[in-house]
């Protein structure tokens, strides 16, 4: 049996880390986190729509599943020059950049009359959206304490879905059943409002450039961290897949079953309420228990709520769908840029989160091409489980095989044994890696 003393000590060192947690995220709120809500609050707004924005300028219901794709792979194509551009700018003047980006897709969007033009509108505020991301990312890898960087990071992911619920439902307020450009325009206006506060409320140490022409080698950077990336690489991607597949997969499904852009943006909006819930608990029991204790059960629900989605006839059973869906998200709040932050080496840390990025926003563009490619095989009712077996598969990898990192390992060697299994994994992932070549 344990000390009690020992026990007692241990829980008390367990309150002092949650407030000494707490303390230190405080500061992000002004440079960070309500700035985000803000923008996420547009991008909540736009990305339901999607495939009606599609079918509003004659698209097909195949072609609104590959606008949603163009999404994800705009940022994705964005991804590595992101980080070049964040290395030689510095995070403000990259964020400036990507509000400019952002803006003139967006106004790209709301003036589209064809599907071409629709298609180059998001991708080019995809691209914004790749270098604003890393922008933030980079900022919270560097200023998150590393023993509450799953809290940092969850919280950040909440807030984005936050704005996943405010955004639908500001949409819903403001716009008509039959037009959806004001999705755009919602998005349009809060990212200049956004972008302002950051402007006001930026720390100045963001203002230089992180390594000036320090080039990004894709091949080098997956080369110095085969190991870990083989593993955590594949669970990023995996979970990026199911999530980019979940905003193609619903609305699709709602458009097919005949029901409004309203119902979609609602069966959006509360869904995300799910995910919000969520977030911070996902945040402490990834600091607590590890990265596997969360990334396991989100990838097994966001499958299984593929796999429902195909049999649901009405607004009501697709909510249930949805909201199975979002419990797996939810669950998974922040983790894939914890798994980043984790990974990310002191130097060239732009440059290797650029690449990390691009592992996770290959499998947001991924999801809704599988989905586009079976429906173009004309089995819409099989987009659904295709993908929830492909997150089946990247589960049991996880749950047997992804790394902790050396402070949750270090955690569990100095915690009193309860008769708990430690289930160590074979491979290491240190907190903070050597650097990586240039």
């Amino acid at each position: 049996m344990p000390d009690r003393d020992h026990l007692r000590d241990h829980r008390f060192a367990g309150r002092v880390d949650a407030r000494d947690a707490a303390g230190s995220i405080r500061p992000l709120w002004m440079q960070v986190y309500l700035p985000n809500l803000l923008i996420a609050t547009g991008q909540g707004a736009m990305l339901p729509i999607l495939v009606y924005a599609t079918r509003q300028v004659h698209g097909s219901t195949a072609t609104g599943a590959a606008i949603v794709a163009l999404n994800g792979l705009g940022t994705l194509l964005f991804d590595l020059p992101s980080g070049r551009i964040v290395a030689r700018l510095g995070e403000h003047r990259s964020g400036l950049l990507a509000a400019a980006m952002l803006s003139a897709g967006l106004v790209g969007c709301i003036l589209a009359r064809s599907v071409v033009e629709l298609a180059f509108g998001v991708l080019v505020q995809a691209a914004g959206w790749a270098l604003w991301s890393l922008v933030r990312m980079t900022h919270l890898s560097r200023a998150a304490p590393v023993r509450s960087r799953g809290r940092a990071l969850s919280l950040f992911g909440g807030l984005i879905r936050a704005g996943n619920v405010l955004g639908p439902f500001a949409f819903i307020a403001i716009a008509g059943s039959s037009d959806v450009r004001p999705a755009f325009a919602i998005d349009l206006v809060s990212v200049v409002v956004g972008v302002a506060w950051v402007a006001l409320a930026r720390d100045k140490h963001d203002a230089a450039g992180i390594g000036r022409s320090a080039p990004i080698r894709p091949l080098r950077v997956v080369a110095a961290h085969r190991r870990s990336l083989a593993v955590a690489g594949t669970a990023a991607f995996a979970v990026s897949l199911l999530r980019g597949s979940r905003a193609a997969i619903v609305p699709l499904w709602a458009a097919h079953l005949g029901l409004s852009s309203h119902s979609a943006a609602a069966l959006y909006a509360f869904s995300s309420l799910v995910d919000l819930a969520l977030f911070y608990p996902a945040g402490v029991v990834s600091d607590r228990f590890g990265r596997r204790a969360v990334l396991v059960p989100s990838l097994v629900l966001l499958s299984v709520g593929h796999l429902v989605v195909p049999i649901t006839t009405s607004f009501a059973t697709l909510f249930a769908a949805a909201f199975v869906l979002a419990l797996g998200n939810g669950m998974g709040a922040g983790i894939v840029m914890t798994l980043g932050a984790d990974l990310a080496p002191n130097e060239g840390r732009p440059s290797f989160l650029a690449v990390w990025r691009c592992i996770s926003d290959a499998g947001t563009t991924g999801g809704p091409l599988v989905d586009s490619a079976v429906i173009g095989l004309g089995a819409l009712a099989l987009a659904g489980p295709v993908v929830a077996v492909l997150g089946l598969a990247a589960a049991s990898l996880v749950a047997l095989r992804l790394p902790e990192p050396e402070h949750l390992r270090n955690r569990r060697a100095e915690a009193p044994v309860v008769g708990r299994r430690d289930l160590a994994s074979p491979l290491e992932l240190p907190t903070e890696p050597s650097g990586m070549p240039d």
